[in-house]
């Protein structure tokens, strides 16, 4: 009786040793050859199909509305505000119950061009409104501000000297 008749255990430990070398070898497969599933996200919504091409980059007095630093606008608004803010600024289907509804209502740090700008540039201490500095550069920050003018019933007063002036040393 000295000899082993447990040839459930030899049939385990081969399944064992099966499954292990099967799971190196898949892992192998995974980091050296396998190169992912590439998602794309890069979400771009698209304007409308009469939209031109603009270079808003290149446009040398972005504080001055036009018609197409408004669309450009638009479309810089639709990647970064809309969430917030909803898809035409009264707040349907806003993602943040306390966002501001920029077509109605009281400007809460003071309306102007100038004081939209500081907010897209600094935010609001206190509350959700971050800074847009690092994301947006200037003339996507005023084109946002051009394009929120039209949308608003609380319209901007400013002298347009005084936002010349604030425009060029803004950065």
């Amino acid at each position: 009786m000295s000899e082993n008749q447990d040839f459930h255990n030899r049939s385990g430990m081969l399944a064992f040793i099966g499954s292990m070398v099967f799971v190196t070898l898949f892992f192998i497969y995974m980091v050296t050859i396998d190169k992912g599933v590439d998602l794309a996200e890069n979400i771009e919504v698209p304007l409308s199909d009469d939209a031109p091409a603009y270079n808003l980059a290149a446009e040398p007095e972005p504080w001055v509305s036009n018609p197409e630093i408004i669309l450009a606008g638009a479309k810089v608004y639709r990647q970064a505000c809309a969430l917030c803010h909803g898809a035409n600024g009264d707040l349907v289907g806003s993602s943040v119950p306390t966002a501001r509804n920029l077509v109605e209502g009281a400007w809460t740090q003071g309306g102007g061009l100038i004081n939209h700008f500081k907010v897209l540039q600094n935010g609001i201490p206190g509350t959700q409104m971050a800074s847009f500095s690092a994301q947006l550069t200037a003339n996507e920050r005023w084109a946002v501000i051009h394009f929120i003018e039209t949308i608003t019933n609380n319209k901007s007063q400013d002298n347009p000297e005084d936002v010349a002036e604030f425009a060029k040393a803004a950065k």
